[in-house]
């Protein structure tokens, strides 16, 4: 029963993600032969995005002696300890990426719609004795990297719309709110976090015009030296 609703939470952020970068066609006039065309191509697409995702969280879990369980992302969290309106907890949910889809005519993509939790978890037998925020945040950094790794892939098959999805997909992300996989990086470990985040949107700005690997030694390169500036200037020294 938990795998089967697991497998319904999937398919709904499925579902919604292919609404918005599918909505827009971006043809000149609408033709619904074209646009449901383009809307399963979407879906597919999106479909391997989830699938990918979802597998470097569990996958990464499964290292660290857990399991992680995919859910739609909301902010009732958020929105309790900033004391918002009722309202707001059901905007601030995968309905804000419909909302922003609907007034941007498709042409804003807020892909955060999904997160993670940790189920199943067992002090005995584990490769490591106690769960900790940065192993949380190694499991967020595991999901989002797997999503780096398909945009790879799609960039050698020369399939933008792919590589565009997986782009948005990890820069909304890496947003560091509520239960989203940026908090728990951000978090687990504020280094990590400056890493990642510099990674991940140095190598999608640069991909696009660069070789792979280029593209890969520079943006490993400024990760490096901003978390180390950033690890001695306000971790060590204050420390």
């Amino acid at each position: 029963m938990k795998s089967y609703k697991e497998i319904k939470t999937i398919f709904v952020i499925i579902l919604i993600l292919t609404i918005v970068f599918g909505y827009n066609d971006n043809k000149p006039s609408f033709i619904l032969k074209d646009w449901l065309l383009n809307f399963i191509y979407v879906f597919i697409l999106v479909s391997l995005t989830i699938l990918f995702n979802s597998m470097g969280y569990k996958l990464t879990a499964k290292y660290l002696g857990a399991e992680a369980e995919i859910k739609i992302w909301n902010s009732h969290k958020f929105s309790e300890k900033f004391k918002l309106t009722k309202v707001s907890k059901y905007i601030l949910t995968p309905v804000l990426s419909i909302l922003i889809t609907l007034f941007s005519n498709g042409k804003i993509f807020f892909s955060a719609v999904s997160t993670f939790d940790i189920k199943n978890y067992s002090l005995y037998g584990r490769k490591f004795p106690k769960l900790s925020y940065f192993n949380l945040g190694l499991i967020a950094v595991g999901g989002l990297f797997f999503n780096f790794i398909l945009m790879i892939l799609f960039k050698i098959l020369m399939l933008r719309e792919g590589v565009l999805i997986n782009a948005w997909f990890i820069i909304w992300n890496l947003l560091p709110i509520s239960e989203l996989p940026g908090a728990k990086i951000f978090f687990a470990s504020r280094v990590m976090y400056l890493f990642s985040l510099i990674f991940f949107i140095v190598n999608i700005l640069l991909v696009q015009n660069l070789s792979i690997l280029t593209a890969l030694i520079i943006s490993f390169f400024f990760s490096i030296l901003a978390a180390v500036v950033y690890f001695y200037l306000v971790e060590y020294l204050k420390s």
